[in-house]
């Protein structure tokens, strides 16, 4: 018998080792290890970048700046690349984006809606319908009724503020389909990504929403271990969940937070201890954007600021080449949140 002795065992140790094999028993990763690294063999996981201009008068277009960076960090993920961005509120105005598989189904979606609803445009993409309409009524009755057309539907997002862009493959794809290099708002994020345990599909492309709740989205790099503990909990408080991405339950967990009175900073910053794994995510209200690392500190992100915007993205490169120059960056700290108010 060989016995390892650590020079150091300290409450961090424990804690960490603790934690890495409820992983691996949880998850019964002896049977999943070598796909994964097979997987992730010579690639990184997931890119998330985003940008806040302070100044509505800025060189180039915000559409731009964030195509530019989700085009350097296309490498980290390329199975799907999306965008949340922020329009003026309107009364009773909602931007309603689908998911959906089946081939023919966007009709039915944009039928559904024209049904319900004033449609002031919709646009069918193949697997993604955008829409923005005019609605005073229930929500509820929106969302449910789009998810009852087939069982591949899903509401990727509605929002008074915020519009959810997705395309399976890289950003030149949101460009052509979507025409987002015109965008000119004063917010953007965007994630590439590279699916390690969950389905390569449009629903589970990201930015994610919480089911049914309107004007929160986020973006997320990383694992949630604690995701099907989590999910169990939330579906038991009547939360619905649309995919199998753990980074789903993160704009869950942040909803109900809030629901119970919370700020987004206070429902972020206790994110950080109740989410288990290694992330790092962006939040988006039509108020806030805010930022979260996890204690161990292990998916990089970093920012830059000026006197006309923030940016930040998973490495340096993407703030360079969204806007053409090199920029000093800092890097957060474990379980350094950060919120900036719109």
């Amino acid at each position: 018998m060989v016995f390892v002795i650590f020079p150091i065992f300290d409450k961090m140790s424990f804690f960490f080792g603790k934690k890495l094999w409820n992983i691996v028993y949880n998850h019964n990763l002896s049977q999943k290890v070598p796909k994964i690294f097979q997987r992730l063999e010579g690639k990184k996981m997931c890119g998330i970048s985003g940008v806040i201009f302070k100044n509505p008068n800025h060189k180039r277009k915000t559409g731009e700046v964030i195509l530019a960076m989700l085009d350097s960090l296309f490498r980290r993920g390329p199975d799907s690349t999306g965008v949340a961005i922020l329009h003026p509120k309107e009364e009773n105005v909602l931007y309603v984006d689908v998911n959906y598989e089946t081939r023919g189904n966007g009709e039915k979606i944009i039928s559904f809606l024209k049904d319900k609803a004033d449609v002031l445009y919709s646009s069918d993409h193949g697997n993604y319908v955008r829409t923005k309409i005019f609605h005073s009524g229930d929500i509820q009755h929106i969302v449910q009724g789009i998810s009852q057309l087939d069982e591949d539907i899903s509401v990727a997002n509605i929002g008074e503020s915020i519009e959810v862009l997705k395309s399976l493959g890289g950003a030149h794809l949101l460009d052509a389909q979507f025409k987002l290099s015109v965008y000119d708002g004063q917010v953007a994020v965007g994630h590439t990504r590279m699916a390690t345990e969950s389905k390569v599909d449009i629903s589970h492309s990201q930015p994610l929403c919480c089911h049914s709740y309107k004007d929160l989205t986020i973006i997320h790099n990383g694992h949630v271990t604690n995701y099907i503990k989590l999910r169990a909990y939330y579906e038991k408080k009547g939360y619905q969940f649309i995919t199998g991405n753990d980074s789903e339950v993160i704009a869950v967990y942040l909803v109900d937070e809030m629901k119970k009175g919370a700020s987004l900073k206070e429902a972020m910053t206790s994110s950080v201890h109740d989410l288990d794994g290694s992330f790092s995510y962006i939040a988006v209200t039509p108020t806030a954007v805010g930022l979260a690392k996890e204690p161990f500190s292990m998916k990089p992100i970093v920012l830059a600021e000026t006197d006309d915007f923030i940016a930040f993205a998973s490495e340096s490169l993407a703030i360079t080449n969204g806007f053409g120059k090199n920029l000093p960056v800092r890097e957060p700290g474990a379980e350094e949140v950060l919120v900036w108010n719109l």
